[in-house]
């Protein structure tokens, strides 16, 4: 079943969100594979499993990217507090 995380719930409650309208050009085998997640009752529409997909994308690009900005510092900080002790 589709279901919105709780964040994006109460995103929605207090934020108009402003959506564009944009063309994509997918193979016809996504198209397929959409269309059979709409008609199990995963999502009501394509757009909105396409949406879903690229929502969970961008969270995991950053949650990756803020990670790996985290690791660096905490491997830059490291060797120096090594020295100190």
């Amino acid at each position: 079943m589709y279901r919105k995380s709780k964040s994006f719930s109460k995103i929605l409650r207090y934020v108009v969100i402003k959506i564009k309208l944009i063309s994509v050009n997918l193979p016809e085998s996504y198209l397929k594979v959409l269309e059979i997640l709409v008609v199990e009752g995963k999502f009501p529409n394509r757009s909105e499993a396409i949406r879903v997909g690229i929502r969970d994308l961008i969270r995991t690009e950053y949650l990756i990217e803020e990670s790996v900005k985290r690791n660096m510092s905490h491997n830059l900080i490291q060797p120096e507090i090594q020295e100190i002790i």
